[in-house]
């Protein structure tokens, strides 16, 4: 007996390296880091994650989509959040591998004593016994209870990875409009600029008629009552800045005090062709993450019946112990064992019955929840995509009206210089300009909106976005 001692050893050594190996596959099955998709049977996922460091300043700098997004997935905690969700659910997928896999005890005792016998009442003096030994066990059969936990495990993983997904595209959304806010309000304020110089122009117009006579006192009044409410429209499209500034930097994980700036857009994006929109729903239905997360909840409900099952078949395990027993301090005898032990519950107050039912209805409850998703994901994409369609129009729309006043602006403008014309037709012409590119800026900010609205409705990679 004394000679199978290293080959247990052995066969300890190897199991171990077993577990190792296990806990390591389990750990390449979630994202690499709280900024990386998840990427369905790919050993490397997909990372978009910035260099793991201390982030400059952003002071002075100019911060294109892409740096925003990618700034955002690495610092904003929600990331964070559920990346460490899928590292919780892939150690869930180690531990129920590990029922696959023998357990192993060590045991080892010593003690000190006296006994009587009762039939004489003598003692037979004080004895010490010492004991070492270790034993181990191996599930052979449990009816397929291992197999369902194992299953149920690996669904809840991918439904916390997909989840994960969905996490970053939403902040990756969030990001988004808040770049084109700014983008917008940095327009606006250029809108303001351009207002107050001509409404400065139209006061020393005013002014040149009334010293020659031409006009009365009211026209300058007028003028620079319209020069005034211009100053306040640069004044809220300052604020405004500011504020939208706060907002992208507070998405992108940042403190809103972060003085930085943004790219521009090209101006002519929105003339790109759409998809048809069956083909934009059919694409939705199989990569929004919150459907594929849904669709890997309904395979672990199913598992919970198959592990609800398997309670009524035996457990048959295998059982085997080595030790030494004796009254010296190196005892020499060896005792072991081996065997076969089976564990067959006949009744457990139709504990079991309960427990299929429950995850029958968890089950058909899981199925609803995913189609009541895809309803809300399809009607979410049909909204995104008129959306964008009357964003398109509007730009064309806001181009002529822009185009109209200014014409109308310019003719108004020389009429009143000739006399053939009043301060106030120049002011009204002035507040439709105004109005035009503010309106025009307006409709490229709901396109872009509605544009990033679709995209992640449609549930595309964040790989375009953050290169």
């Amino acid at each position: 007996m004394k000679t199978k001692v290293p080959g247990l050893a052995i066969t300890l050594i190897l199991l171990s390296s077993c577990v190792s190996a296990d806990l390591n596959q389990s750990a390449a099955k979630i994202p690499v880091s709280s900024s990386a998709s998840y990427v369905p049977r790919s050993p490397q996922p997909e990372s978009m994650a910035i260099d793991n460091q201390q982030l400059p300043s952003l002071d002075g700098r100019s911060l294109s989509l892409a740096q925003c997004i990618k700034i955002a997935l690495e610092q904003n905690p929600q990331t964070r959040e559920t990346w460490q969700r899928a590292r919780s659910a892939a150690a869930g997928v180690g531990q129920a591998r590990s029922f696959y896999l023998p357990s192993v005890d060590v045991t080892a005792g010593a003690t000190r004593g006296d006994s009587v016998l009762l039939g004489s009442r003598q003692e037979t003096g004080t004895v010490d016994t010492f004991a070492a030994g270790f034993g181990v066990r191996y599930l052979l059969f449990d009816g397929g209870a291992r197999s369902a936990g194992l299953t149920g495990a690996e669904s809840e993983l991918l439904a916390a990875n997909f989840q994960h997904n969905a996490t970053l595209q939403d902040v990756a959304l969030t990001v988004e409009e808040a770049y084109y806010q700014f983008l917008a309000a940095r327009e606006l304020e250029r809108v303001a600029e351009q207002t107050i110089r001509q409404t400065q122009y139209h006061v020393d117009v005013a002014q040149a008629r009334y010293q020659n006579g031409l006009v009365a006192r009211s026209d300058v009044l007028k003028s620079e009552t319209e020069k005034a409410d211009a100053d306040l429209l640069m004044v809220r499209a300052r604020s405004q800045v500011r504020v939208v500034r706060g907002r992208l930097a507070s998405a992108m994980g940042l403190t809103p005090s972060e003085n930085f700036e943004v790219t521009g857009l090209p101006a002519n994006l929105h003339q790109r062709e759409l998809a048809d929109i069956k083909q934009l729903m059919t694409d939705a239905s199989s990569q929004r993450p919150e459907l594929r997360a849904a669709l890997a909840r309904v395979g672990s409900a199913r598992s919970k019946i198959d592990a609800g099952k398997a309670r009524y078949w035996p457990r048959v395990t295998f059982n085997t112990d080595y030790g030494r027993l004796d009254r010296t301090f190196v005892p020499e005898r060896d005792e072991w064992s081996l065997g076969i032990g089976i564990t067959w519950p006949l009744f457990d107050g139709l504990n079991r019955e309960y427990t299929i039912h429950r995850a029958q209805s968890d089950l058909d409850r899981s199925v609803a929840e995913y189609e009541t998703l895809l309803r809300g994901i399809e009607l979410e994409v049909w909204t995104a995509y008129s959306r964008l369609i009357e964003a398109g129009q509007a730009i064309e729309a806001a181009g002529v009206l822009v185009a109209s006043a200014e014409e109308n602006a310019r003719v108004t403008e020389g009429q009143y210089k000739n006399g053939t014309a009043s301060i106030i037709e120049v002011t009204d012409a002035q507040t439709s300009r105004t109005t035009a590119k503010v309106r025009l800026v307006e409709a490229r900010l709901d396109w872009y909106t509605a544009l990033a609205t679709l995209e992640r409705a449609i549930g595309r990679t964040l790989a375009r976005k953050s290169t």
